[in-house]
């Protein structure tokens, strides 16, 4: 059954539930992801389970991404099958999926229990950097099975588990001729987003690689980054304003120290006027963008204190 967040949420668009053609369970880092291919094309995730296995309550979930206009379009409710039958239920398609993820701070995860609080962290960090790929990978390598069909008298497998990796460089597909027949035609392009893929990836692992070098050297509040280069939009935004530059830092010490000679006030009095004036805990906090208003504030009182008194 949905939870109560889930009804609410659904209820209003169950008539306009989609009906998949495919559905599947992957299994990632030992959870289930319960998702599904569209009549078009689309890989949808079910939201419920992606939830649970994050602590997490789905009506929730489905309340931030529709309030996330970037991504409220990729928000669907498709008909899922369960053990009670087919039940609609709230899906975000893998264009949003990632989206989604990065709004989600491990850093915030809490539990009472500190092993499953780390545990829970690292899945939320494996589904932001790597969920997509993996079921994008599964949906693409199921449409295209190399296994040979078993023997006579052999059991079938009732569930395949897939490893969604590639070690080796896929060949990159020979473009097929013009008049090429339409199964020609599917078969190179799906070879082709198989290459694509695989190059994204390395190109996604050595960019991540840098990425981390740099973030340790920026305080720990910011955000994890998103896996590929592709979402790097999403990753600024995670980031937050630009604080000051190194430059404007030195800047605002020697600038604390001409105020402390015209007016003879104490270093630590000047800081803590700098940061009260512009509602900062710390002067590297300040804004880059409020940079001039920053400098306007030093020269005024810098000529305030220089005035002859009376």
């Amino acid at each position: 059954m949905l939870d109560e967040d889930e009804a609410r949420n659904g209820g209003s668009e169950l008539q306009q539930a989609l009906e998949p053609v495919e559905q599947e369970s992957i299994l990632f880092h030992g959870e289930t992801i319960i998702a599904v291919r569209l009549a078009d094309g689309r890989i949808c995730v079910v939201l419920r389970w992606v939830c649970d296995s994050m602590k997490l309550q789905a009506g929730g979930q489905v309340r931030k991404i529709e309030r996330t206009s970037a991504i409220a379009g990729e928000l669907v409710r498709v008909r899922v099958q369960t053990k009670g039958g087919k039940q609609t239920m709230p899906a975000i398609t893998l264009r949003g999926f990632s989206p989604w993820m990065l709004t989600i701070n491990p850093n915030e995860i809490k539990n009472e229990n500190s092993g499953e609080e780390e545990r829970i962290r690292a899945l939320v960090v494996a589904f932001q950097e790597e969920a997509k790929d993996v079921l994008y990978e599964y949906f693409v390598n199921k449409r295209r099975p190399t296994a040979l069909p078993p023997e006579p008298g052999e059991a079938r497998a009732a569930v395949i588990v897939r490893e969604a990796t590639t070690s080796l460089e896929p060949v990159k597909p020979q473009e097929p001729e013009q008049d090429a027949k339409d199964a020609e035609q599917t078969a190179y392009y799906e070879d082709l987003a198989l290459w694509a893929l695989w190059k994204a990836r390395q190109y996604a692992q050595k960019w991540r690689g840098e990425v981390e070098t740099w973030r340790g050297t920026v305080e720990a509040r910011l955000e994890s980054q998103e896996a590929i280069s592709g979402l790097l939009p999403e990753i600024i935004d995670r980031l937050g304003p630009e604080t000051i530059t190194p430059q404007h830092q030195r800047q605002v010490q020697a600038y604390v120290k001409r105020l402390h000679e015209a007016s003879g006030k104490a270093y630590p009095t000047i800081y803590d006027d700098l940061r009260i004036a512009f509602e900062k805990p710390r002067y590297q906090e300040l804004l880059e963008s409020e940079w001039p208003q920053v400098e306007h504030w030093f020269i005024v009182q810098i000529e305030q204190a220089r005035k002859p008194r009376r």
